[in-house]
């Protein structure tokens, strides 16, 4: 390319030299053009470093024959980085690049750089090199900006996870039920082998309850019911009977819990008759209750049910007969193991404890091996989604990403605690958009959190802010600062660990608060590595 430029110029030079020798030689004082830069502090967006670079050139600078070359530097402790050339040309020049007229003119040129380590202390120089003819006139670099601010890579992308719920309940509540049957219009308990098994059943889970210490039976109710079919007031009549013959009933097989008893009647069981209906196999069913539920009057619907039984007769013969009834139940506590007895029964009796209990088991241990051990087992025995999960978080904890993974792969794939730690795993490989999506789909509220750390990444500060509003996220007060949010970044800031002081100072100074920044700083430089950041970070150099 600059051997092309080099035989344009020579041509170009011929030409001017001929028809312009009037003009005065080429200036070559860099002095002489008006550079500036927005921002003048150089800042890291998503990974980039980008400026605008504007050029003033004065009237009688650009002579007609000549080109300029500017290259964009970035210079910095550990090495330069240059960016791309921009060429400008004179009036009489043939070429395709920006001509800058005898009059002057201004012109504006943006530069993109890839952040790497180290730029937070840099100068921008422009490098200007002059052609006229065969002469090549270097002008001194010129600064135009100086240092750069790379406050977003104090996020956090580490994600933000938690272990799964055990599903582990010491005190929990058990109800059980179970109904006897009637004939049609009868409050007499049928002597059947339906409710003589049903009894027996129910008797034999009432005495195990009654002598498992770890149960408390806290009621027992008795609920009668009659078939929409007979009348509203002989119904009424036929459920309070049915309840008084059950209560004797319920008195001859529940020794010890008579006196908890409570009893009622329903009448006639018209939810009942709806659940009924729709889980039975009778045609139009679905229409048969839409139109019996226009009815309100509950006689004016139990004679429309009697006619409608009469049409389809499935209703008679399978619906009827299960709302003749009265069903026994009976409420109790469960008092699970303590921590203290799950440890112990985990030395000799660890195969009697369930899925939840091993799971609470390994939570409430301390030590990392006896807690894999019993996530291993959950997965194991059980095939615990719940196991696989919390054994990848571990792997994350430890930095393990291709470990996680691998217990990933034997959890749900839809379960939205495992989509928010794969996200996690490609923030951390960098891969912020795909994190990104990740968080999306899971929506809980570590993912949220996430997703608005991912944005900060990404440089696209006011949806991270927006994200992490009122999170109490690890990086909410800075998405507040890099969105520009200085009020509420205050107002978040706090001094709980150094990181925190480091990054409220930030906030202070982009308040122009002084005294904020020297209060927070002092708190962040007892931590040697904030301490050194801060002598170099541009954030603070109005502050030095």
């Amino acid at each position: 390319m600059m051997k092309a430029i080099k035989i344009l110029l020579a041509a170009a030079a011929i030409l001017s030299l001929a028809s312009c020798s009037s003009q005065k030689p080429v200036q070559n004082s860099a002095s002489q053009l008006s550079v500036s830069c927005e921002p003048h502090i150089l800042e890291v967006i998503g990974g980039k470093v980008d400026a605008e670079i504007t050029i003033n050139f004065p009237e009688g600078y650009f002579k007609t024959n000549s080109m300029m070359v500017t290259t964009p530097v970035i210079v910095f402790a550990d090495g330069q980085r240059t960016g791309p050339a921009y060429i400008y040309q004179g009036e009489q020049i043939k070429a395709n690049y920006r001509v800058i007229p005898l009059k002057g003119a201004k012109h504006t040129q943006k530069v993109s750089f890839d952040y790497v380590n180290g730029m937070e202390q840099c100068v921008l120089q422009l490098q200007c090199k002059i052609m006229l003819g065969d002469r090549n006139l270097e002008l001194p670099p010129i600064k135009v900006a100086d240092g750069c601010i790379a406050t977003y890579r104090l996020a956090d992308l580490s994600g933000e996870y938690s272990i799964k719920p055990d599903g582990f309940e010491r005190y929990s509540s058990y109800s059980t039920e179970t109904s006897i049957l009637f004939d049609v219009n009868s409050s007499q308990v049928k002597n059947n082998s339906q409710n003589n098994n049903a009894l027996e059943v129910y008797k034999s889970y009432i005495r195990d309850i009654q002598n498992d210490p770890r149960f408390n039976v806290t009621g027992a109710e008795i609920v009668a019911y009659a078939s929409p079919e007979g009348g509203v007031d002989l119904n009424d009549k036929l459920s309070e009977d049915r309840a008084k013959a059950a209560e004797q009933t319920w008195s001859r097989m529940s020794a010890g819990m008579t006196d908890s008893i409570k009893v009622s009647s329903v009448g006639q069981d018209w939810e009942g008759f709806k659940e009924a209906m729709a889980n039975s196999d009778i045609e139009d069913k679905d229409l048969i209750l839409r139109v019996l539920s226009m009815y309100s009057d509950p006689e004016v619907r139990e004679a429309e049910i009697k006619n409608l039984s009469f049409i389809y007769e499935d209703i008679k013969k399978d619906v009827f007969p299960g709302l003749r009834r009265a069903s026994f139940v009976v409420n109790a506590e469960h008092t699970g193991y303590s921590d203290e007895e799950l440890q112990e029964m985990a030395e000799k009796q660890l195969i009697m404890l369930s899925e939840a209990e091993v799971l609470h088991l390994a939570g409430i241990t301390d030590n990392m091996d006896n807690k894999k051990f019993y996530y291993r087992t959950t997965t194991e025995r059980w095939g615990s989604n719940t196991g696989y999960y919390d054994l990848a978080s571990i792997a994350l904890d430890e930095q393990k990403i291709e470990v996680a993974l691998a217990y990933l792969t034997h959890t749900d794939e839809e379960d939205p605690d495992v989509l928010n730690l794969l996200g996690v795993i490609e923030m951390r490989r960098g891969r912020y958009q795909e994190a990104l999506n990740f968080f999306e789909m899971s929506g809980t509220d570590d993912a949220k959190k996430n997703a608005g750390s991912a944005k900060i990444a990404l440089g696209d500060y006011a949806a991270a802010a927006e994200a992490l509003a009122g999170t109490g996220s690890r990086n909410e007060v800075l998405a507040y600062i890099l969105a520009g949010q200085a009020d509420k970044a205050a107002a978040a800031a706090s001094d709980e660990t150094p990181r925190d002081s480091y990054i409220a100072a930030v906030a202070a100074a982009r308040a122009g608060d002084a005294a904020g920044v020297k209060k927070h700083l002092a708190k962040a430089v007892e931590d040697p590595v904030y301490a050194e950041k801060a002598a170099k970070d541009a954030e603070f150099a109005d502050f030095r």
